[in-house]
């Protein structure tokens, strides 16, 4: 790739950019690689599409700089255009770059997107949304709401801690109607997640054998009995092994439709996109990205 010049598409978090050495350097290997940046200035989110469409044209890459927020926001338009997806790891999970096995450091992560190698991962959608990596109804849907900003202040990632106690506290179980590939089932649950990649919430896994290529969507439902058994469950969640537990049901499928007894929130790639209820498909292979020349794929895409 860094024997001819070629173009590509590069959008910031305009938060990243500022003084950030680091980006600095990795734009520097960027364009030593034979790459011609065309650096794009939304005016705000509903603008990140429209100005990616608008400079498409012409273009084989769009690198985009930022977290999981930032991947949520150009899913689209990378459906749309077809274009190769490029990441910079910018966010506090960066759980899409995780699964991918891009790595933190930003030279290093341009060196991939010039010298790697193309691959095609699946796409989430629900209620018309695309997403990368997980949706939630429930629990996890509502803690962002139940996080104190004064908390965060103080007591860093122990807040979260603090949010999840608060939120289970007034968490009660739902009836959910859940159609999987035409099979209906019913259950009851406190927190439901439909995943399309691996990895979730700075590092959380899904499923022990998920991968973000496999054509299928990974559905998790949870029926919790206390704090402290949320903590057992959320430490197994960092090996992809809380389906041992007897509170966790999990299934996959191509599509799945959740209806609740009433309308709760709904998120995906953590950004609130509307309430259930909720009908997900997966589009196999949909993205090209760039990832590793050494990434075996064995955890994250066979290529």
């Amino acid at each position: 790739m860094a024997d001819a010049a070629r173009r590509a598409l590069l959008l910031l978090n305009p938060k990243a950019r500022n003084g950030h050495s680091a980006v600095d350097a990795a734009i520097r290997r960027l364009e030593a690689g034979g790459l011609e940046l065309i650096e794009l200035e939304p005016s705000g989110p509903d603008d990140v599409v429209p100005q990616i469409l608008e400079h498409a044209e012409g273009a084989e890459l769009l690198i985009a700089g930022g977290g999981d927020g930032t991947m949520h926001t150009v899913a689209e338009a990378l459906d749309r255009t077809g274009l190769t997806l490029g990441l910079l790891p910018l966010g506090t999970a960066n759980d899409l770059a995780r699964s991918l096995g891009i790595p933190e450091d930003l030279e290093r992560a341009a060196a991939i997107i010039v010298d790697g190698r193309t691959v095609h991962i699946d796409l989430g959608e629900v209620n018309g949304h695309r997403f990368f990596n997980v949706a939630h109804v429930g629990l996890a849907a509502e803690i962002p709401r139940n996080t104190s900003q004064v908390e965060k202040r103080y007591f860093g990632p122990l807040s979260y801690l603090f949010a999840v106690f608060r939120t289970l506290r007034r968490s009660r179980r739902f009836t959910a109607r859940i159609t999987i590939d035409g099979k209906p089932q019913a259950l009851r649950s406190n927190q439901l997640s439909v995943a399309n990649g691996r990895h979730f919430g700075g590092g959380m896994v899904i499923d022990e054998d998920a991968t973000l290529d496999s054509g299928r969507l990974v559905l998790s439902s949870w029926k919790l009995r206390s704090f402290w058994r949320l903590v057992l469950i959320g430490l197994a969640m960092r090996r992809g092994q809380h389906h041992y537990f007897s509170e966790v049901s999990q299934a996959t499928g191509r599509r799945i439709d959740v209806e609740t007894d009433r309308p709760y929130r709904l998120t995906a790639d953590g950004e609130e996109i509307g309430h259930t209820p909720a009908s997900f498909r997966v589009h196999p292979r949909k993205i090209a990205v760039r990832v590793s020349q050494d990434d075996t794929g064995e955890q994250h895409v066979d290529g």
